[in-house]
């Protein structure tokens, strides 16, 4: 038989929603770094560098910031299941507490 550790599932749920919530916060100020300035300059070479570098830095940031969804998500999701999990135990456990064994048929 399993048994669940409810505290350290919800424990687990807070953990994950904080570390999306940090690598939000962390991706922000990245993508504010990244975007300020264009140091490869503006003639020719630089401005075909800094197409490219644009295009890339675009679609890292779209992919890492859907990971912070993927995350915060999960957190959310991990929570309820632990709540739901827990509830199911107790409701269960107050089930066989009232059951009359006298009654039961084995």
């Amino acid at each position: 038989m399993v048994k669940e550790d409810f505290d350290s599932i919800a424990g687990g749920a807070t953990t994950v929603g904080t570390s999306a919530e940090s690598l939000g916060q962390d991706l922000r100020a990245l993508e504010t770094t990244v975007t300020a300035d264009n140091p490869w300059g503006a003639d020719e070479a630089g401005s075909v560098f800094g197409m490219a570098y644009t295009a890339v830095l675009g679609h890292a940031m779209e992919v890492l910031g859907s990971h912070v969804e993927l995350l915060g998500g999960g957190a959310e999701k991990l929570g309820v299941w632990g709540l739901r999990s827990e509830l199911t135990e107790l409701e269960n456990t107050l089930t066989a507490a009232t059951v009359d064994p006298s009654t039961v048929d084995v």
